[in-house]
This record gives structure tokens, sequence and C-alpha cells, in this order.
């Protein structure tokens, strides 16, 4: 078994953009069948930016997380955006939002761990509280994926939505802990989700052979059979690891990557499906910021109770496979 961090999820909070964009309206944009956006992608509607920044969104999320914790910007030890996608190559996305918010100085950096950044950053935040080094830190996941979407793919571009959630963790001093954090990833999946052109082999200087390579690709079939492969031998051994049956979880919060995923995880994993929250038909997958709004969703809903143990799961670009056991 795993020594459990005596760290407690304070507070969160997650905001979307203000434009909400159908699968009816993208179907008639497109010149598509009607209903063909919402049966490939299993999404009703999405929230789209217009105008709005991802520090912007990251910033308002944040904002509302503090204001739940009771806490000020100021009380920060530190502030981690766990990000897919940066707002600007550099500074991070961390420094632009907390500019935005009038900081003068506090720990900030991002963490890219794909859709799992979330947990990435949630580990080494709560390490470092563990340890008594900081006290309170923010991980925010704020991300614009619509700017990405090709939209010759139906079900790539009606699947991604927009938004941004924070996540305020502080010690422990009851029985709220964060029990076990693990991401595996399996580089050879690592081409089943990519953006191909941006970063510095294919740019605006040494341009890709086509610019559809500046837009997000994913082979659905090859993801899906890849998770299949993975996912349940990484769930049976990370709750042996942590000490937990399944029977165990009173909530499961997953990274709502698809509805071919979330399909997995009432089917294949042994997982109570009552217990798992899905608000993929009003979201879409919003890349990182999935995994905490769907959080927030859980706890804002009256769902995911004090003293109550959560499952918080998912896959990412990699692949990755990552979950975290929460004492809420």
């Amino acid at each position: 078994m795993v020594s459990a961090l005596r760290v407690r999820i304070l507070a969160t909070g997650a905001v979307r953009p203000d434009n909400i964009v159908t699968s009816t309206e993208l179907d008639e944009m497109h010149h598509r069948m009607p209903g063909l956006s919402q049966s490939r992608s299993g999404v009703t509607e999405r929230a789209w930016a217009v105008g709005e920044t991802a520090s912007e969104l990251g910033a308002a999320a944040l904002i509302q997380a503090l204001g739940t914790a009771g806490l000020t910007i100021g009380d920060l030890d530190a502030v981690i955006c766990a990000s897919a996608m940066p707002e600007q190559p550099m500074p991070s996305t961390a420094v632009l939002l907390t500019q935005r918010m009038g900081v003068e100085r506090v720990i900030a950096f991002d963490v890219n761990a794909s859709c799992l950044s979330s947990l990435a950053a949630m580990e080494s935040a709560a390490a470092q509280i563990h340890l008594g080094r900081w006290r309170h830190v923010a991980i925010v996941s704020t991300e614009i994926a619509s700017i990405g979407l090709c939209h010759d793919e139906v079900e790539t571009g009606a699947l991604f939505g927009d938004g941004a959630a924070a996540i305020i963790l502080g010690p422990s001093e009851g029985e709220s802990e964060i029990t076990h954090i693990r991401i595996d990833t399996f580089p050879q999946g690592a081409h089943l989700c990519e953006i191909r052109a941006g970063g510095t082999r294919w740019n605006l200087i040494n341009p890709p052979a086509s610019e559809r390579d500046y837009f997000f690709r994913m082979d659905s079939i090859g993801a899906l059979k890849a998770s299949v492969r993975a996912v349940p031998d990484f769930l049976d051994d990370f709750l042996e690891t942590a000490g937990c049956t399944r029977e165990d979880l009173d909530i499961v919060v997953p990274h709502q990557a698809s509805a071919a995923g979330l399909a997995i995880a009432r089917t294949k994993l042994g997982l109570d499906p009552g217990k798992i929250v899905d608000i993929l038909a009003d979201h879409g997958n919003q890349v990182a910021a999935s995994l905490p709004t769907t959080l927030h969703h859980a706890i804002s809903t009256g769902r995911l109770i004090r003293g109550q143990l959560a499952l918080l799961l998912g896959t990412g670009a990699g692949l990755a496979v990552g979950a975290a056991l929460v004492r809420f």
C-alpha cells in the first residue's frame, strides 16, 4: 500500500465561455445531415470561446474557487496551470493568469500532461503541501480547444468544448486525504492524438507539408482500442496498490473523453455505472479542463460530499492513463 498525502481539496470552481454552440447549429454550419454531429460525438451542446483567452477563463475559475474556499489570491503559495495547450509559448499561462489577477509575487508555472494535466499538477502540489513546504496551492486547467479543430472530421469537430476549472488544495487535519495518484504512459500510442505543427519541428519558419498539421488529429478507433487494452489492468493495479476495492468507491469522476470512452468505464472496468459522473452531452471534451470541471460538477451538485471516496480517472494523449483516489 502507498502512504496517503495529508492534503484536502478545499474548493473548486469552473466556468465556460458565454457562446453556446449546439450540434444542430454545427450541422447547419457545415451542411451536414441533421443529427449527425450529435450522433457521432455524443455532445448536444458545447461552449466555444469568442474573444475570451485561456488566462481570462482560468482567472475566472480561480476567483470562483477562492471565494468558495474563503481565501484570496494572496493566500496562495503557488499557482499551477495544468493545461494541454498554452495561451502562448512563453511566458507560461500561469504567469499570464497571475499577472491578470494583479499578483505581485508567487510561484507560478505550467504542467502539461495532456488531458491528465490536473492529476500531474495535483501530485506535485500535494507532495509539497504534505511536506509542509506549501500551504495553499491552486491548480487551474484552462482550455480553448475550439481554435484547433478541423471540421472536415465530424467526430472531433463536434466533440470538444472550451472552459476552465480550478482546484484549491490545502493541508488536511481530518479524514480528507489524497490516497494515491498515478499516471502511466504508453509511448507506442504517441501519434494516436496529436497536433503535429506549431512547435519547434514545424512552424512558420519551417512549415509542414499540409496546414492540416496545425489542427488536432485523432485516430479514434486506435485510441479506443489502446484504452481498452491499457485501462482495465491499470485500474486493477492502481486500486490494489491503494488498498481499495471498487465497492469502496462512492463516486467515479472520469475525464469526459468521448461517448465511447465513457461506455468503457461503464462496461469494461467493473465499476458501478450509477456512480459515474457524465457531463459530456452539455460540455463536450474540454481536454485538461474536463476532469476538474467534472469534479466541480460532482461537488456543486451534491453528488460528492465530505468524507466520501472518489476515483478520478482518465486517459490522454501519449497514450497516458491516470487516476487519483481522493477522500473528499
